[in-house]
């Protein structure tokens, strides 16, 4: 008698709810948090997986291979979107593979099937639910990187607070570390809300920056040169002291800008400016470094 692989699907398809009840039991005696509550809708989903392997064990391995890659990509992000890690998600994939050859092994031995002829059943399932955790893991994956990314832009844009100060005066207190992306989003805000709110002083204000290294001051130059363009006079304040060593023992040259320890003095400055009188108060970094220069 030759080898009948749609008896096998028909044994699939015979048990599919049992086998559905089986994983959904097991899964949710080895996951209960995440899976009990999502009991009823994942017992549906195992359902159809395992109608769609009945079809895919007697489909041609290709066929079968991008079948259960587009089960793949679907199901991965609909899982992520349910709120389940990926470990519990992969986790009963191997219980398919167990229950899957078994089936495999009891009709090969009713219908005293050849060893190629069950190994050649049992590779094609392998390669089937290999493919399955693939496709699975990188849409499971893309999903929330996706979510990440969202979330990280909608943090930067929440760190990004333009603060008018008074008519004409804005400050932009920078926290944290200052990245490429997160630069690029300093520039584009500032330029925005600069030009919205008709600002003719812009202070950026780094005494929540913990590091000022090349790549920091580039960015922050490329801001201050920006603004400049518009007619905006800008000036940075906040640079602690020891902030202000690094940069020099760096060699940064922030001689061009305007700099200030605190907001306080930024603003008293740009007021007698406006009435001729030069701010005593300035802390300028070409100062500090002067300073550096005569007690050596």
């Amino acid at each position: 008698m030759s080898w009948n692989i749609q008896e096998v699907a028909n044994q699939i398809a015979a048990q599919k709810m049992e086998l559905a009840k089986r994983i959904t039991k097991i899964q949710n005696e080895n996951h209960p948090e995440q899976q009990v509550p999502l009991s009823e809708t994942l017992l549906e989903e195992r359902m159809k997986l395992i109608e769609m392997y009945q079809e895919l064990l007697v489909d041609p391995i290709d066929v079968a291979l991008q079948k259960i890659a587009v089960w793949g990509e679907e199901t991965g992000e609909y899982c992520a979107r349910l709120g389940m890690t990926i470990d519990v998600a992969l986790d009963e994939l191997p219980i398919y593979r167990e229950v899957m050859a078994t089936i495999i092994s009891e009709e090969a031995k009713a219908q005293n099937a050849s060893f190629d002829e069950y190994s050649e059943a049992t590779g094609k399932l392998h390669r089937i639910i290999d493919k399955a955790a693939h496709s699975f893991s990188v849409a499971f994956v893309k999903h929330h990187n996706r979510l990440m990314m969202t979330a990280k832009e909608a943090l930067n844009e929440l760190s990004v607070p333009v603060v008018p100060l008074e008519e004409g005066v804005a400050v932009l207190p920078i926290i944290g570390m200052v990245d490429t992306d997160r630069a690029k989003l300093l520039m584009e805000e500032a330029l925005k809300r600069s030009t919205k709110l008709n600002i003719s002083y812009f202070i950026l204000d780094l005494s929540g920056v913990p590091i000022i290294d090349t790549m920091v001051a580039h960015q922050l130059f490329q801001v201050i040169d920006s603004l400049r363009l518009l007619g905006i006079e800008a000036a940075i304040t906040g640079i602690r002291p020891e902030i202000a060593q690094t940069v020099v023992s760096l060699g940064l040259d922030f001689s061009h800008v305007n700099t200030f320890a605190t907001l306080q003095q930024a603003l008293s400055a740009y007021r007698k400016a406006g009435h001729g009188e030069p701010s005593q108060k300035q802390y300028s970094l070409s100062q500090f470094k002067r300073g550096n220069e005569k007690s050596e």
